[in-house]
């Protein structure tokens, strides 16, 4: 990776962003000690697989390098709560006269949520954000971010843009019944809908709709079909991945309120597919109206797919990248990856966690 790094800084690169694989098992202490000694601001991440344009890969390494030194912050121990607000507080001055930001995530980490309040109450509706969490795909919390600081765990970076992303955001999850009201959660740990046992309303749900059978399947091998949804302020479904069961509650990804209205959504391969190239398309959309010219291309597009797509999609993924592909036919620069949830400014400024989702940026 040295003599990579070194030839983008040749060409001119004064800020780098990081893409490795979690298949390559970089060993945590020598990858460290090589971001600790380099000269200019780093981020990025460990995922489950990266993306090239239309292809993706299990192994290998995406490095973009940026003409301007870039600002990173460090968002750290976010199981500490109490310790999110001020240390995002702290940053306004440094995210003050960004335009956009990318939020790279310990995707595994809890009091995401948190974190995205926090991220919202400084920036406000005044900058744009786009994001994705890093981490390994058996769920087992470890180092993934990149950072100058070394491989780090259970934090975010926060990369200040001078520029403006322009995004798109879609899911492709079709709603199939509820409304439910959640009469009891905790965090992410969903208790009870409708004053009853939440797994029981969610086992009862799936299998009428399926053939399958939670007592004789994987969970999750069930689940992955049958995201939640829950409303949200501008009309979409925020979705929530439940990943598996604790007695009679729901685990997922991500928090579910007490009190909020949710849906059990249902997934078509056909309709994911077709909602990546519409994410896409309207992410090239949202910049021909901010610079009213039809015919400005954008030089970059940075995709976050979320991994639970992958999985339901199987062996047509591929038809996820290449709907993107055909969207962006004019970009040199199309690079991304799977990630464990991902964070956006809605179409409302509010800026979301997300499950289940794409998100397209173009800058």
């Amino acid at each position: 990776m040295r003599s990579a790094i070194d030839q983008l800084r040749n060409t001119g690169a004064r800020s780098l962003m990081i893409l490795a694989c979690e298949d390559d098992r970089w060993p945590v202490e020598k990858l460290g000690r090589l971001l600790q000694s380099l000269d200019v601001p780093v981020f990025g991440g460990i995922f489950p697989s990266i993306i090239h344009r239309s292809q993706l890969h299990r192994n290998g390494t995406i490095l973009v390098g940026f003409p301007v030194s870039l600002e990173v912050a460090v968002v750290s121990r976010l199981r500490d709560q109490a310790g999110i607000d001020p240390q995002v507080r702290r940053l306004s001055s440094t995210l003050a006269d960004c335009r956009s930001l990318f939020a790279f995530v310990d995707g595994l980490s809890v009091n995401l949520e948190t974190f995205v309040e926090s991220l919202f109450g400084v920036v406000g509706v005044r900058a744009s954000v786009i994001g994705g969490g890093a981490g390994h795909l058996d769920l087992i919390q470890r180092p993934c971010l990149l950072g100058n600081q070394g491989v780090l765990v259970d934090s975010a970076l926060l990369v200040a843009l001078p520029m403006c992303v322009d995004r798109g955001i879609a899911h492709g999850w079709e709603l199939l019944s509820g409304p439910f009201l959640v009469t009891r959660s905790h965090g992410n740990v969903l208790e009870e809908l409708n004053y009853r046992p939440a797994f029981e309303v969610y086992r009862s749900e799936v299998e009428a709709d399926s053939s399958m059978r939670f007592a004789e399947t994987d969970f999750f091998s069930i689940s992955k079909t049958y995201p939640l949804g829950i409303g949200s302020v501008d009309g979409e479904f925020l979705v929530r991945d439940p990943i598996k069961q604790s007695e009679a509650a729901l685990i997922c990804v991500g928090d579910v309120p007490e009190n909020a209205t949710i849906h059990l959504l249902k997934g078509d391969a056909s309709a994911l597919i077709a909602a990546a190239g519409g994410a896409a398309e309207a992410a090239l959309a949202m910049r021909r109206s901010r610079l009213k010219e039809d015919h400005l291309t954008p030089r970059m597009a940075m995709i976050f797919d979320c991994i639970s797509r992958r999985l339901f999609l199987d062996d047509r993924f591929a038809e996820e990248l290449g709907a993107i592909d055909a969207a962006l036919p004019d970009l040199d620069c199309v690079v991304g990856v799977l990630s464990i949830g991902e964070i956006a400014s809605s179409r409302r400024g509010m800026i979301e966690l997300m499950n289940k989702s794409i998100l397209i940026g173009l800058n």
